[in-house]
C-alpha cells in the first residue's frame, strides 16, 4: 500500500498520467487480482489530480474501481447501499468526468443488482457531463446507457423518473448542433415509458437478494431433505403431491398473467398522452425532440383509431 501511494504521489506531480506510468500503475493495483477500499481511494484520488492521461489509464481506473464495487458487497455482484454511498462520496457532485462516470455505468451494466440510488446518481453525473455540450452520437450513447442499463438482465423499462430526465437533458441541449440519433433515442424512450413497458418484480434488488439468501440456506440441507421427502406415503403420497401446484406452474402462470399486462400497456392512453403533452409544456418552450415526440403521438393514435 505505501508503495502505491508514493507511485500515484510522484505521478500526479506533473498532472498527467504516460503509458509507462498507467503500467507500473498496473502493476501496483492488480498483482493479486483484488483492488481493496484502500487501494480504490488511492487510484479515485489520483484521478481527481490529473489533467491529462493515457487511455491505458483510463481503462486500468476503471476496471479497478469496478471489480472493487461489485466485490466487496455480501453477495459479490450485488452492490449493497453501503458501497454506493461510499462511492457516491468520493465521486461527489462536482466536476463530473468522463471517467467516473464509466465506472457507474460499467458497474450498473456488470451488476447483478444495485439500489435505485446508484442508477439515478448515474444520470445526475451523465446530465453534468452533458452541460453545455452539443449532444453527438457520443453523448447519446452515454444517454441511453444511463437510461436503459438500471432495468438489468435485458430489460428495458424507463419508469417516470427516468422519462423525466429525459425531458430535463433534453430542455438543457435544444437549440445545440445535436445528432439525430438523440432525437430518435428521445422519442423511444418516452414512449417505451409511456408504453408501460416494466421490469419483472424478480429482477428488482430486493427480491434477487432475498433469493440469493435462499440459494445460501439451501446449501446447508433443505434441498436435499425435500428429495428425501417426496416419496414420504408411497406412491400415493407422491401422486398427490405432484398433482399441486408446483413452482414450475406458478411461474408459467406468472409468465402468462405478465403477458397479457404486457399486450394491455401496449395500448396508449389518453391521460398518457396528456402526460407526454404535459411534460413537452412544462417550461413554457417546445423543443425540437417535444415536436418529433408529439408528432409520433399523433401518428400513433391515428394508427389506433384505424
Amino acid at each position: 500500500m505505501s508503495a502505491l501511494l508514493t507511485l500515484s504521489e510522484h505521478i500526479a506531480a506533473d498532472r498527467r498520467i504516460s503509458p509507462e506510468e498507467a503500467f507500473q500503475l498496473r502493476q501496483a493495483i492488480f498483482p493479486d487480482g483484488v483492488v481493496s477500499r484502500q487501494e480504490a481511494d488511492v487510484l479515485i484520488s489520483l484521478e481527481g489530480r490529473v489533467a491529462n492521461s493515457d487511455e491505458a489509464w483510463s481503462q486500468a481506473f476503471v476496471e479497478g474501481i469496478v471489480d472493487h464495487v461489485l466485490a466487496v458487497g455480501e453477495y459479490p455482484g450485488h452492490v449493497d447501499e453501503n458501497t454506493t454511498s461510499w462511492l457516491m462520496s468520493r465521486f461527489g457532485d462536482d466536476g463530473a468526468r468522463e471517467t467516473e462516470i464509466e465506472v457507474l455505468l460499467k458497474t450498473l451494466e456488470r451488476a447483478e443488482s444495485a439500489p435505485a440510488s446508484l442508477a439515478a446518481y448515474a444520470r445526475k453525473r451523465v446530465a453534468a457531463w452533458l452541460a453545455g455540450k452539443p449532444v453527438g452520437a457520443q453523448e447519446t450513447e452515454f444517454i441511453r446507457r444511463a437510461l436503459y442499463v438500471a432495468a438489468g438482465a435485458g430489460a428495458t423499462a424507463v419508469t417516470e423518473d427516468e422519462a423525466r430526465w429525459l425531458f430535463a437533458v433534453d430542455a438543457e441541449s435544444d437549440g445545440r448542433a445535436n445528432d439525430a440519433t438523440w432525437t430518435d433515442l428521445f422519442v423511444k424512450g418516452v414512449l417505451n415509458h409511456l408504453m408501460g413497458r416494466r421490469a419483472p418484480v424478480s429482477l428488482e434488488q430486493g427480491a434477487m437478494l432475498r433469493r440469493e439468501t435462499w440459494f445460501a440456506e439451501q446449501a446447508q440441507g433443505p434441498l436435499g431433505d425435500s428429495l428425501a421427502t417426496m416419496f414420504d406415503g408411497g406412491l400415493k403420497g407422491f401422486m398427490s403431491r405432484s398433482g399441486a401446484p408446483d413452482d414450475v406452474t406458478r411461474l408459467e402462470q406468472r409468465y402468462e398473467a405478465v403477458a397479457a399486462e404486457m399486450q394491455q400497456d401496449e395500448v396508449l392512453t389518453l391521460a398518457e398522452i396528456a402526460w407526454a403533452v404535459g411534460m413537452s409544456r412544462e417550461d413554457g418552450k417546445r423543443t425540437a425532440n417535444e415536436t418529433a415526440l408529439l408528432a409520433k403521438l399523433r401518428e400513433l393514435e391515428a394508427e389506433a383509431k384505424a
